[in-house]
């Protein structure tokens, strides 16, 4: 489920949260959907560095008009939040839960 926000006249906005963030941030609905769900087809059990899931998600995300490192990270807290991706320490790695 996304939750999104919606002000007057401003396109639908998700809701950005992160392991002890203390507040949330919030980026369009539709660049979330198509991060995320590039984000959710690129990882496997097994987890990847940042810049090799970076890597596949551009390629998966060809004209996306924005960071793809940014968005890749931001949706990446939202989705370690929501419980579908791991956060391995030590290196930093990801995959799916």
């Amino acid at each position: 489920m996304v939750t999104t926000v919606r002000k007057k006249h401003e396109s639908a906005r998700v809701q950005i949260r992160g392991r002890g963030w203390k507040k949330a941030s919030s980026m369009a609905a539709d660049k979330y959907e198509v991060i995320s769900g590039a984000i959710l087809v690129s990882l496997s059990k097994s987890p990847i560095t940042f810049s090799k899931l970076v890597t596949k998600v551009e390629a998966k995300a060809r004209r996306f008009s924005g960071s793809v490192p940014w968005y890749t990270i931001t949706c990446l807290r939202e989705l370690e939040v929501r419980g579908k991706v791991v956060r391995h320490v030590a290196p930093v790695l990801y995959s799916l839960r």
